[in-house]
């Protein structure tokens, strides 16, 4: 469960927290008494707890002078060296000097936004179209706000979640106009599939026949237990060669997720060399200076220890398997049938349908059960319409916990078969 007191830490306060729906039943069903017991919240991608102990120890240890000003835009220099080894050996990117890492210090949202208002700003296909496959998360968020419209080419059918390589070929804008960026997401989120090294291609190939720019959200790379999880980075390496890039591309990935320390914002933001250079020393300086010395500290020092950061990743990849492995069988007895429920070893969610045009499920799961779900869709997607048919359901917690929830859920009448 999540305890009465980390709500309280995180939500009382004379205004409303935020304008997320869930969020707003959370506070509901508190407000209420709770009635079915303490909430269990899995909307979100995070846990609040699992912090790696060799992580929050180097936390302990960082020095005085880590609490002042950082100098280099690309990060604390000792994470950064540590970190692009780190990338370039766990997502097998070569060593020719075409790319070049920094530091990201304020998540990977916030890096992709400056992607999109740096190519807003440079004249980049203006009003064109973003290539996303449906679901997905919030990009339109990115991207809408800089003028392009976001175009999702949907993967979700009455047989589950299946990317259609061809599709993606034959796909062209539906206004008739450019393709300015072309989004690869081969950890996704949220199915939590490993997309195919042919479906990457595929899309790769798109954006680099039509000279769009690329954004390639590597954000659960290391949390993929797939063997192995596609790097789409290393195929964007490999079509270019030796060329220059047609338009800017930028890889990120996120430390948070695979360390549980959403909080500290930390990451790797990857491009070209000397996009990367103008990208952190003026487009990223025009609202914030690299900052967090501390936090990038202690993961410098963390990221040195490879034998426990590979023995922590491998046994929470094992967790969340055996995690996944048990919702699914709990919702096969449930009457779900297996090609509705939607999940994989990319990212820690699962999603299963809600019953057709019962648009008030979600807010049923919160007020009669406790437990928060989000829709499969983000906000700024469901908004375009009533519901998503389908519910996304956090892997992180222990198993006694997701137990609960579905215990709370079936007694409900609230795990149905869609």
């Amino acid at each position: 469960m999540t305890s009465a007191r980390l709500l309280d830490d995180l939500l009382t306060d004379s205004v409303a927290p935020n304008r997320l729906r869930d969020v707003g039943w959370l506070r509901e069903y508190l407000a209420a008494g709770s009635p079915a017991g303490d909430p269990i919240v899995l909307s979100l991608g995070e846990p609040w707890g699992g912090v790696p102990d060799g992580l929050l120890a180097a936390l302990r240890d960082v020095p005085g002078h880590a609490h002042g000003y950082q100098m280099s835009m690309y990060g604390l220099p000792r994470l950064r060296r540590s970190l692009r080894d780190y990338v370039a050996r766990t997502q097998g990117l070569p060593s020719d000097g075409r790319w070049e890492l920094a530091v990201g210090w304020t998540g990977t949202r916030s890096a992709m936004c400056d992607f999109a208002r740096h190519l807003a700003g440079a004249g980049h296909r203006p009003g064109g179209t973003v290539l996303v496959l449906g679901p997905s998360w919030d990009y339109a968020g990115v991207f809408a706000p800089y003028g392009y419209r976001v175009e999702h080419l949907d993967c979700l059918g009455a047989d589950g979640f299946a990317v259609d390589e061809a599709a993606i070929r034959a796909w062209r804008p539906a206004d008739g106009g450019d393709v300015a960026v072309v989004v690869v997401n081969a950890q996704h989120n949220p199915s939590g599939h490993d997309l195919a090294p042919g479906v990457c291609r595929a899309l790769l190939e798109l954006a680099l026949d039509a000279s769009a720019a690329i954004l390639v959200d590597d954000a659960y790379f290391g949390v993929s237990d797939a063997s192995p999880p596609t790097s789409a980075s290393a195929l964007l390496h490999e079509l270019l060669g030796e060329a220059d890039p047609p338009a800017p591309w930028l890889a990120v990935r996120s430390l948070g997720k695979q360390f549980h320390c959403n909080g500290w914002a930390l990451g790797a933001v990857l491009a070209e060399p000397a996009f990367l250079d103008e990208f952190v020393n003026v487009t990223r300086t025009h609202h914030t200076y690299n900052h967090g010395v501390l936090l990038q500290w202690a993961m410098a020092d963390w990221l040195a220890d490879t034998g426990g950061v590979e023995a922590f990743l491998r046994a929470e990849r094992e967790a969340c398997r055996a995690k996944r492995e048990y919702v699914v069988g709990r919702l096969r007895a449930a009457g779900v049938p297996d090609r509705r429920i939607v999940t994989g070893p990319a990212a820690p969610y699962l999603s299963f349908p809600v019953p057709e045009g019962d648009h008030g499920h979600a807010r049923r799961c919160v007020l009669e059960a406790g437990v928060v779900l989000s829709e499969m869709w983000p906000l700024a997607r469901v908004a375009e319409r009533d519901d998503s048919g389908y519910l996304r359901l956090f892997l992180g917690p222990e198993r006694a916990v997701l137990a609960e929830a579905l215990d709370r859920l079936d007694g409900a009448g609230l795990t149905t078969s869609g």
